[in-house]
């Protein structure tokens, strides 16, 4: 091993570290990224070395209004320590270049995408083993939950899956891809909607029918078609019989789905303070002290968090830091809706572009229910996929020559 070749290695293991934690440490994937990141820096300073034109790139200035937006909610909030802290996850949009960037350079696409479904599905399996009774040998502990999560709080690991499963499904359709690859990864999305039904998480359940919905409008196949209603209707079916065939609405009015109640609650309180700040919101980290504030007595679960993405901006950040915040999935769905167009229908490429442009709409379908873009290990998962998907576009123009760009640029720095 040379020197020079150090950053590849090391970006190769943070790839694959990055992969094996997501479904089940946040800390793992912090680690492998900050690793990543001085390997991708260190690949930068060296001579010859290809840089892609981001300066150039529209979702790097989309990432940086919305970093930016969110300035004057911090500035203002009474929870100062709470403003910072959510204001210090903005880095988590680096996720996206980081592998962007890289990932194909140093040839650890298609071995971070199978590391990550396996590891996914251990966690699947961990979850149902939960779910079971859970599991006692003695070296192994794996304790009994009613809606089991892995190793993580149960929105979040449903949160990861929903998007997971989106993707793969899609790439489950790559017309080259090997049979027993596609059985393989046809066993890893089986583990992996059965470990989100017995999460009995609602809105990824949502989220996930509308992932698949947008994935059998982007493909246009019949087996996507297929696979999507059968889903959907074995989803409704689980959750009918979870409520003994009472619908949601009759829960709610009943109170016995205290749940959904104080979500209603938390919306309509979110709603009110960005009425009653409608340029700048109360501040990013005070939602709960201005709810607190307006509860009048009604009962509810928690007020963390408003449970709805778009009323949770609006409320926090008002309308300086929703129009950024639309802004960049707007810019992030344009880039991979430009990408496919480019792109042969079938090829492994087309599918992972319009396998994240499904999760993306799941996602932006499950933050109607639950924070899942503030979760910072759902966000993060999700950035790696992105990643993985618009990795062939940041790849270096074709023809480029190292050793003669090392010769311009030595040139004109005579």
């Amino acid at each position: 091993m040379t020197l020079a070749s150090i950053p590849v290695r090391v970006l190769q293991v943070s790839f694959f570290a990055f992969a094996l934690f997501a479904p089940f440490s946040i800390a793992g994937m912090n680690i492998a990224f900050g690793f990543g990141m001085l390997a991708w820096l260190a690949s930068l300073a060296s001579r010859g070395a290809p840089r892609p034109a981001l300066h150039r790139e529209p979702l790097v200035w989309a990432s940086l209004l919305l970093v930016v937006s969110a300035l004057p909610s911090v500035l203002m909030s009474e929870n100062r320590p709470r403003a910072i802290k959510d204001f210090s996850s903005y880095w988590q949009l680096l996720i996206i270049f980081w592998v962007g960037c890289n990932v194909l350079a140093v040839r650890m696409r298609e071995v971070s995408f199978w590391t990550l479904a396996v590891s996914s599905a251990l966690a699947c399996l961990m979850a149902l083993v939960q779910g079971a009774g859970g599991l006692d040998l003695g070296f192994l502990d794996i304790p009994k939950r009613y809606r089991p999560g892995g190793t993580l709080y149960t929105m979040t690991f449903a949160g990861i899956v929903y998007q997971l499963i989106v993707l793969n499904c899609s790439l489950l359709f790559t017309r080259t891809m090997r049979a027993r690859h596609r059985v393989a990864l046809a066993a890893v999305v089986a583990l992996q909607i059965a470990a989100i039904m017995f999460t009995m998480t609602r809105g990824a359940w949502l989220a996930l029918i509308a992932g698949l919905v947008a994935l059998c409008v982007l493909l246009r196949n019949r087996a996507v078609t297929l696979v999507a209603v059968v889903l959907a209707i074995a989803l409704v079916a689980f959750a009918v019989g979870a409520h003994k065939g009472r619908s949601i609405p009759e829960l709610v009015r009943s109170g016995l789905d205290i749940d959904a109640s104080t979500r209603i609650v938390l919306w309509d309180i979110a709603w009110d303070l960005f009425k009653q700040h409608p340029l700048t919101g109360v501040g990013m980290g005070d939602y709960t002290i201005e709810a607190d504030k307006l509860l009048a007595g009604r009962r509810v679960t928690t007020t963390v968090d408003t449970h709805n993405v778009y009323l949770h901006i609006l409320a926090t950040r008002g309308i300086i830091g929703f129009v950024p915040f639309v802004l960049f999935w707007a810019v992030l769905l344009r880039r991979m809706l430009r990408m496919r167009r480019r792109l042969e229908k079938g090829s492994l490429d087309y599918q992972y572009v319009v396998g994240a442009m499904a999760a993306t709409i799941a996602v932006l379908v499950g933050a109607l229910t639950e924070l899942n873009i503030d979760d910072s290990e759902v966000f993060m998962v999700f950035m790696f996929s992105m990643g993985l998907a618009l990795s062939p576009s940041f790849l270096p123009a074709p023809g480029y020559d190292a050793p003669a760009q090392r010769r311009k640029n030595d040139s004109q720095r005579s």
